[in-house]
């Protein structure tokens, strides 16, 4: 059976011949072992291709999640990088005035430009909030993906994010939050409005090829909204995005990231139509164990994650991977449904040598 092969079967319930791996890389990790110069992954479409590709390869995971986007002007941008050779490196000086020093595959930022003060919600005209609607120009690391992924064999995945998360990113994180208090009905209505863009974004993905297409939306747990707000500001505007993507493509799998504490909003998140769910962080992470997960929603929604990569993975050794990944198939891959990976991204001090451990002990403990 082949990795996409596999994959599909898992977010459709359907019998893969083992658990499928697929975890999500932080944009860390693939600098420090993507086979690209690190800043490459972040400003070259081609070389978080390259880095993508291989990390994939070298692991041997069934797929991967495009966790970049590149602007239209990205090659422009990358051309016009100055580097400065220094002592064991270069000096990269970007033309948004960001600085760096890269020795090897270690990435230091020197210089921060300084950040636009936040718009203050009372100054905020919903009609006037600017969205991008058209995606069609920034689908270059896409394509690049979806065509290696069918010479390969591997299910890409495509990621947009929440309504929510671009309020946040609109106001800042502070602002955003007590604005939900002081004016919710123009949250409300901001919020609206970034349905179609988010929905926009997907579209343009799945035009090209996606074989799924993962919300993130980090700010939803938690540790940062209330089940209430939960309710009245992410669940009823992420559902309508997902509405949206699967009346466009109805046999497209959508799946909801949100990082932290979850496991009071389960059902919750549920119910926004989604077909899967990924993180499902553990504790000291968040609060989700895998077997709770797949009791309340595991019927309906496909599960992804559950793995610690800060605390279980930085310092596994492998008699400790032989019995936490069996544990964790044995909690998530009863009655289809569930793709081995780490909760959220895999951090960037993970070294290579555990991460190759996944797949063979996936086809020792995971097979249906």
């Amino acid at each position: 059976m082949t990795s996409y092969e596999r994959i599909y079967k898992a977010m459709r319930f359907q019998a893969p011949d083992r658990v499928p791996v697929m975890c999500q890389l932080s944009q860390g990790y693939m600098s420090k072992n993507g086979g690209v110069k690190p800043l490459d992954v972040y400003t070259s479409a081609e070389g978080a291709a390259y880095a993508f590709f291989k990390t994939r390869r070298d692991l041997g995971f069934d797929g991967i999640v495009l966790n970049i986007a590149f602007s239209d002007d990205w090659r422009d941008f990358y051309d016009n990088i100055k580097s400065i050779p220094i002592e064991g490196g270069e000096k990269l000086i970007l033309p948004d005035g960001r600085e760096y020093e890269q020795q090897g595959n270690n990435l230091i930022q020197t210089v921060v430009p300084l950040v636009e003060e936040k718009p203050n919600i009372d100054n905020i005209d919903p009609d006037e909030v600017l969205l991008r609607l058209d995606y069609t120009d920034m689908m270059v690391l896409h394509r690049m993906a979806v065509e290696q992924g069918e010479r390969e064999q591997f299910s890409v995945h495509g990621e947009i994010v929440s309504p929510y998360d671009c309020f946040v990113v609109l106001l800042g994180l502070e602002e955003a939050m007590m604005a939900l208090i002081t004016d919710s009905d123009k949250c409300k209505s901001i919020l609206s409005r970034y349905v179609q863009q988010c929905f926009s974004f997907a579209k343009a993905q799945i035009d090209v090829g996606v074989d799924a297409i993962k919300i993130s939306s980090p700010f939803a747990g938690g540790s940062f909204i209330s089940l209430d707000f939960y309710q009245e500001f992410v669940l009823p505007f992420e559902r309508e995005v997902v509405t949206q993507i699967h009346a466009y493509r109805t046999d497209m799998p959508v799946y909801t990231h949100t990082c932290g504490f979850i496991g009071d909003r389960l059902e919750l998140m549920a119910a926004t139509g989604i077909n899967g769910l990924e993180c499902m962080d553990p504790p000291p992470l968040g609060n989700t164990t895998l077997s709770d997960a797949k009791h309340r929603v595991g019927n309906k929604l496909f599960l992804k994650g559950n793995m610690d990569s800060v605390n279980a993975l930085l310092n596994a050794n492998e008699h400790f991977m032989e019995g936490y990944i069996k544990q964790m198939i044995g909690d998530g891959a009863e009655g289809g449904g569930y793709i081995l990976s780490t909760a959220c991204s895999v951090a960037p001090n993970v070294k290579p040598e555990v991460l190759k451990m996944l797949v063979p002990l996936a086809e020792k403990y995971g097979a249906y």
